[in-house]
């Protein structure tokens, strides 16, 4: 990890971290730049991307020392960037993935994860940087516990350091969903494992495929219905055609049956 953020920081200084949640595919480096716009379409490497990167807020500060800082990525169809965030909706999938680690500043640090949030994306209560004093630090976490779907008891003080992993919730107009986890100085590794992941296996498979169901346009997909409607009808047409005929068939073997008797 340390190798990779050295050759990417070397060819973009912008490049200020790395970032990992076990077990699920984020495993990204964390970039910031002067604006929330920039790295929404552009690569670690400055490459145009239609998945963008994850990103810090411009107004956070990029060594981490803030109460709460937030990081941006965008939602996309099978789990990339923070397009897996949406798992942590599913209670056992919640309960099965509990850390992670940042690295930044030349050191491996850890994250365990808090709650899982659905806000408003223009709810500023929330999107509020670097919250300054002890009661508005006591404040602030507390509004985030009261919008989390799923959290768990975990110690926080003012001078602790948190941070919100902020993508798209497709399902609600500007809704979000926002993963928050404490920063540690204790690296916690090989504690989730792939069962949470099979486990909601099923459930996971069909957030994917809604996920990608919303992708299409929607005349498309009525299209997509009136062809599926036309064949179950032909199917159907067929079927009672074949039960008309073999109806037939077996009426004319009775009768020749009974004609021999």
């Amino acid at each position: 990890k340390q190798t990779g953020f050295s050759s990417l920081q070397a060819i973009n200084p912008e490049v200020i971290g790395w970032l990992t949640l076990y077990d699920t595919p984020v495993d990204y480096p964390l970039l910031q730049s002067e604006d929330n716009h920039k790295y929404l379409s552009l690569d670690a490497l400055g490459n145009s991307n239609s998945v963008g990167s994850i990103f810090l807020d411009y107004r956070s500060s990029s060594d981490f020392s803030d109460f709460n800082t937030i990081i941006y990525g965008h939602h996309v169809a099978g789990g990339q960037v923070f397009g897996s965030l949406k798992y942590f909706v599913d209670e056992d999938y919640f309960a099965k993935h509990r850390y992670g680690s940042i690295y930044y500043g030349g050191r491996e640090r850890g994250l365990e994860i808090l709650a899982i949030l659905e806000a408003d994306a223009y709810d500023e209560t929330i999107y509020q940087p670097a919250v300054k004093t002890t009661e508005e630090r006591q404040a602030y976490y507390q509004y985030l516990l009261s919008k989390a779907k799923h959290k768990r008891d975990v110690a926080v003080s003012a001078s602790s350091k948190l941070v919100l992993l902020s993508t798209c919730y497709v399902d609600v107009t500007n809704g979000r969903h926002l993963l928050v986890a404490k920063i540690t100085d204790k690296v916690t590794q090989g504690v989730a494992t792939s069962a949470g992941t099979e486990k909601s296996g099923f459930l996971l498979g069909l957030a994917d495929l809604y996920d990608r169901l919303t992708l299409v346009p929607v005349w498309m997909l009525f299209v997509l219905a009136c062809v599926l409607l036309v064949l179950a009808l032909m199917m159907i047409g067929v079927i009672l055609y074949l039960r008309a005929r073999l109806k037939t068939i077996l009426t004319f073997s009775r009768k020749n049956n009974k004609e021999a008797i």
